[in-house]
């Protein structure tokens, strides 16, 4: 068994006990069946409790403001949601220190999702610029919902052509090894844990936003 298959199948336990939602953005109607020790993770109302220190993030880490998304790379809500929400979000509170923005993967629509988030998370280890390089390819050339695009194949040709500067050797490596599954596994658990039931989901400073409109996260964050 390849690593890569390793990595799907143990990943399938996980994404069995995330609500499968046909759509990108409906609600969780229950809690998982089964739920991991967080250890001193804490739940909604609090920007504590999101491992923040090892996700990456755009801006000032000491922004008052603290925007946090959890997010599918084959989500087209999510793509939808990077265009027209983080793109303003980024000119006019990111870019200027009053808000920081944090991702954080929820690969639950099919498992090509687990790898395109194991891949981000690779790359963030050896550098953050790469993981954002990365971020904003696969949502320009995000595929079809239910095709499975974001293949090994295409994520490798996708780093190779358009990140040179990675080492792809030690990439591809740690990629088949699933070498940084665990941090993929716990963010599903973060998710849980502040009942997040699809993407895009968005906190600011720790609340769950409703709207995820450009005007509804303005609304939050002036109500902050």
């Amino acid at each position: 068994m390849t690593g890569i298959e390793f990595t799907l199948k143990r990943m399938a336990v996980l994404l069995l006990a995330v609500v499968v939602l046909t759509a990108c953005t409906v609600k969780r109607e229950e809690p998982k069946a089964v739920s991991p020790d967080l250890g001193a993770t804490e739940k909604v109302g609090s920007s504590k409790g999101f491992d923040l220190d090892n996700q990456p993030y755009l801006g000032d880490p000491d922004a008052p403001i603290q925007i946090i998304e959890f997010a599918d790379y084959k989500c087209p809500a999510c793509k939808r949601w990077k265009d027209e929400v983080l793109t303003p979000l980024k000119e006019n509170y990111i870019d200027g220190g009053q808000a920081v923005y944090y991702y954080i993967d929820l690969p639950f629509l099919a498992p090509d999702s687990t790898l395109a988030a194991l891949a981000g998370e690779t790359l963030y280890q050896q550098d953050p610029s790469y993981f954002w390089t990365y971020f904003n390819l696969m949502m320009e050339h995000q595929g079809k919902k239910d095709e499975e695009w974001a293949n090994r194949e295409f994520i490798i040709g996708l780093v190779a052509d358009e990140i040179p500067q990675a080492d792809l050797e030690r990439f591809t490596q740690e990629l088949d090894e699933a070498k940084y599954l665990p941090q993929i596994e716990k963010d599903i658990r973060i998710a849980d844990a502040h009942e997040v039931g699809g993407t895009p989901t968005v906190f600011v400073n720790g609340q769950m936003v409703e709207d995820v409109s450009y005007a509804g996260i303005k609304a939050a964050i002036g109500g902050e």
